[in-house]
Order: structure tokens, then sequence, then C-alpha cells
């Protein structure tokens, strides 16, 4: 909400709703295609507003992700149990950096982002990617994503998977298939 602010784009929730090429351009900047100036030089000239000035990266100017506990509460669970959690992650360079220099990937046994491994979801080479990397089958993996659209395309692969809405049904569902 702060850096739609900082654009004076109060009402807005999202960029992508902006103009309906956005999406595509954020993905062209997560898997590292562009840089963030190309981003933002790119976004002024689709939707014509202009980019406020700022030293550094805008897009990390205001993210200050908190972990969700609930969440690690239920990862740590599954770990004690044996199964190995990785991070596949839509993120650009600052994100990226922030997550890794505030130690939030340490929760993880593998961290795959996109601006890293050149891939986003929900493209399959993404998922693909992963499962070669990890050495295993899509019927071995399940994918907890909060976008259904990252789901859908899992699904397509074989990857059973879970469309995150909050931590209670995700525990249940985590339960009924014997995680």
């Amino acid at each position: 909400q702060a850096l739609m602010s900082e654009f004076k784009l109060d009402g807005y929730t999202s960029f992508s709703h902006l103009d309906p090429s956005l999406p595509a351009l954020l993905q062209e900047h997560s898997k590292a295609s562009i840089d963030e100036k190309e981003m933002w030089r790119r976004f002024t000239e689709i939707t014509h507003i202009k980019v406020p000035e700022y030293q550094g990266s805008l897009w990390a100017k205001y993210f200050k992700p908190e972990l969700d506990t609930s969440v690690l509460a239920i990862m740590e669970k599954l770990k004690t149990k044996g199964h190995r959690i990785v991070c596949a992650t839509n993120t650009e360079d600052a994100h990226y950096h922030y997550h890794l220099e505030n130690g939030q990937y340490t929760h993880f046994d593998a961290v795959y982002a996109s601006c890293i491994i050149k891939r986003v979801k929900p493209d399959k080479d993404f998922f693909s990617y992963i499962l070669q990397a990890e050495k295993i089958e899509a019927s071995e993996a399940f994918f907890i994503d909060d976008y259904q659209e990252n789901c859908a395309s899992a699904s397509e692969l074989g990857i059973p998977n879970h469309w995150y809405t909050n931590p209670i049904d995700l525990e249940k569902q985590l339960n009924d298939i014997g995680l």
C-alpha cells in the first residue's frame, strides 16, 4: 500500500490493476530479464505514470514482510517428520536480498528464487527446473501457493498442491493426506 501511495495510486492494491500487461513486465523483472531501472522505464511507457525519484531500489523501499509464525510452526512439524521444505518464489533481486539478509530463507532446506533460476511461476519450466534440481518426480512433491494460477500449473504437471488461504486449512489438508 505504501508503494501505491508513493505513486499517488490510492485505491489500487496492485500495479497489475493499472494495465493488463504489467504482470508480464513484473515477471520479466522477477526472472532478471530486465533490471529495476528498465522495469520502471517500461512501466512509465505503459501507464504514463511518472516514477517517483528515489536513490536505490524503489521496489525495496517499503518491503518489510513479516513471517507468518503459524506457517513456520507447520513447516517445523513437517521438518521433524523428515520432510524437505523448499521455497519456490517469484521475487526480484531487491526482495530476494532482503529475505536473505534478514535470515528469512534459513527456514528452508533450499530456495529457488525466480531472479536466480531465471524462471517464474506459473510457467511449467519453473516447476520442472525445481523437480530436476531436487531429483524427484512430480508425484513426490507437494506444492503450496497463495495463487490459484500457480497451483493449477503445478497440478497440470502432476504435482499435488494446496491453494493457501489460511494456516488452519493448510494444516487440515496436510493431516488429511498423511503429512
